[in-house]
C-alpha cells in the first residue's frame, strides 16, 4: 500500500468515526448550546407602555407574539397588538393592531395552536376601570392566524381573567387557565368540542393572600399540575395537581420558589422536563430566570437567570416549538417586548 493509499484509507475511517460520533451525539439529544435575544420592536408611536406578552407557533411554523399597549395599564386606548416571525428569519415584522375595542381596554391575549392546527387567541375587555370590570372572550383562526372568527364570550360574569395558555389532553379536552380577579383565586375551563361548550372547573381554591394566573403541564404519570402566581408579600410560588384531567383539582402545596407576586408560565419539554419561567426573587421583578426540572418539579437543579439588571423584566410566557428551541417572551421594563429563544442544551449549562 502506497503512502497516498494509506492516507485515503485512514481519512475515510476518520470520516466514518466522525460520523458515527455524530449520529450517536444526535440520537443521544446532545446539541451545540444554542442562544439568541431581542427585542421584537423598538417603538409603537402613541403606545409608550406594554405588558403581558404571548407567543405560539403557527401551524406554518412562523412564530407569532401579541401583548397589550397603550398610554399606561388600563388605559381606555390599550390594544392589543402582534407580530410575525416567519420561520428562518431572525427578526420580527412590524407590529399590528390584532384587537380593539373602540374606547375600552383591551387585556392579557393568550395565543394557542391545537393539534389539529387552529389557532386560538383569549383576551379580556375592561368595561369600566379595574380589571374587576373584564370580561373573557375569544376568537379562532383556521387559515393560521389570517383570518380569525367573530368574537365570543367564554363567560359573561365580570371579574374572570385569562392570562397562561391553554394545554390540550389526550382526549382532546382543552384546559384553559384562569382565575377570579376578584376573588384573587384560580380557576380552570374545559371544553371537549372545540369551544362549542365550557365547563368551570375548581373555583374555590384559595391559598394564604390568594393565587392567581395558573400554568398548567403534564407530570410523567398522567396528571396535571398547575404552578400559581401568589399575592403573599415575599411568598413562593405555589402548585396544585389533578388526577382526572382538569375535573377536580386537590389542595394547593407551597414551593420553594419566590414569587413577587408576578406573573410565571411553565411549559412540558419535549425531553421529558419542565422549564418554568419566573422572576427569582420574593419581592422584585427582577431577575427574572428559567427553571429546568427532570422530577414533576420536586427539584430545580438549574435556574438560569436570562435578565438580571435593575428594571422589570416581567410576565414570561414560555413555549417550546416543533424544532425543539424553547422561546421566552416577556415585558421589558414596560417599555418593549423581549424574545429570548434558547435550546436545552444551553439551559442545562453544557
Amino acid at each position: 500500500m502506497n503512502n497516498l493509499h494509506r492516507i485515503a484509507v485512514l481519512c475515510g475511517m476518520a470520516l466514518f468515526l466522525f460520523a458515527s460520533v455524530s449520529v450517536n451525539a444526535a440520537e443521544e439529544g446532545d446539541q451545540t448550546p444554542f442562544r439568541s435575544a431581542q427585542l421584537i420592536y423598538n417603538k409603537i408611536e402613541g403606545y409608550p407602555s406594554c405588558h403581558a406578552a404571548t407567543i405560539v407557533e403557527l401551524p406554518d411554523g412562523n412564530l407569532m407574539a401579541a401583548w397589550y399597549a397603550g398610554a399606561y395599564e388600563k388605559a381606555k386606548d390599550v390594544a392589543i397588538f402582534a407580530s410575525i416571525r416567519t420561520k428562518g428569519n431572525k427578526d420580527w415584522n412590524e407590529p399590528y393592531i390584532l384587537y380593539d375595542a373602540p374606547d375600552l381596554s383591551e387585556g392579557n391575549p393568550v395565543l394557542f395552536t391545537d393539534k389539529k392546527g387552529r389557532v386560538w387567541f383569549f383576551f379580556v375587555t375592561m368595561f369600566g376601570d379595574m380589571w374587576t370590570d373584564c370580561k373573557v372572550f375569544y376568537m379562532y383562526s383556521d387559515d393560521g392566524a389570517k383570518t380569525w372568527s367573530e368574537k365570543v364570550t367564554l363567560k359573561e360574569e365580570k371579574g374572570w381573567m385569562t392570562r397562561n395558555k391553554p394545554i390540550e389532553l389526550a382526549d382532546g379536552t382543552i384546559a384553559l387557565p384562569m382565575y377570579n380577579e376578584v376573588a384573587w383565586s384560580p380557576a380552570f375551563f374545559l371544553t371537549k368540542d372545540r369551544g362549542e361548550h365550557w365547563a368551570l372547573k375548581a373555583e374555590d381554591l384559595r391559598v394564604p393572600g390568594g393565587a392567581i394566573q395558573p400554568s398548567i403541564v403534564v407530570r410523567k404519570d398522567g396528571s396535571l399540575m398547575a404552578f400559581l402566581r401568589t399575592g403573599e408579600p415575599g411568598g413562593n410560588i405555589w402548585t396544585v395537581t389533578s388526577e382526572d384531567d382538569g375535573k377536580t383539582w386537590g389542595n394547593p402545596a407551597r414551593t420553594k420558589l419566590p414569587n413577587p407576586n408576578a406573573g410565571i408560565d411553565a411549559v412540558n419539554l419535549a425531553s421529558g422536563g419542565i422549564a418554568l419561567a419566573f422572576n427569582d426573587s420574593p419581592y422584585d421583578r427582577t431577575p427574572l430566570s428559567v427553571g429546568l426540572s427532570y422530577d414533576d418539579g420536586e427539584t430545580w437543579p438549574r435556574r438560569v437567570k436570562i435578565e438580571k439588571r435593575f428594571g422589570e423584566y416581567s410576565y414570561p410566557a414560555i413555549i417550546q416549538s416543533s424544532d425543539g428551541i424553547i422561546h421566552v417572551v416577556y415585558t421589558y421594563k414596560r417599555q418593549q417586548i423581549k424574545h429570548v429563544e434558547f435550546n436545552e442544551t444551553w439551559l442545562k449549562g453544557k
